[in-house]
């Protein structure tokens, strides 16, 4: 039992890490495809055992209106592997008002990412 239990927790840790190299690869995304992003926190990141892809869900904040900082949340990504965000196969759902800056700029500025493991690092 107590191995069993060892064994959980060594494939918990391989997953926050993996979740954590899915967000990097996001964050990046994100970066490539939106302006004056200043925060990105991600809620959640899981796989769906029964399709096989892994979703991922986070918060955006960026200077879209007039230097106000604008929040934008429940925003959701669906990808089946770090390849597939890194060559754009991937679905994401935003919410209507982000549609409109998709593609208006990119990110020069390193972005704070909080990962879904509560770890924090520029981007």
């Amino acid at each position: 039992m107590a191995k069993q239990t060892h064994n959980q927790r060594i494939a918990e840790m391989a997953n926050k890490l993996r979740y954590e190299g899915f967000e990097t690869e996001i964050a990046k995304k994100l970066k490539e495809e939106f302006p004056d992003i200043k925060e990105i926190r991600f809620d959640d990141t899981a796989k769906n055992r029964k399709m096989g892809f892994y979703w991922s869900t986070f918060q955006i904040i960026a200077d879209w209106t007039e230097n106000q900082p604008e929040s934008e949340r429940h925003s959701v990504i669906n990808y089946n592997n770090i390849q597939d965000i890194q060559t754009h196969v991937y679905s994401m759902i935003l919410s209507k008002s982000m549609y409109k800056y998709q593609g208006t700029g990119k990110t020069v500025t390193p972005v704070l990412v909080t990962y879904s493991t509560g770890k924090n690092k520029e981007v």
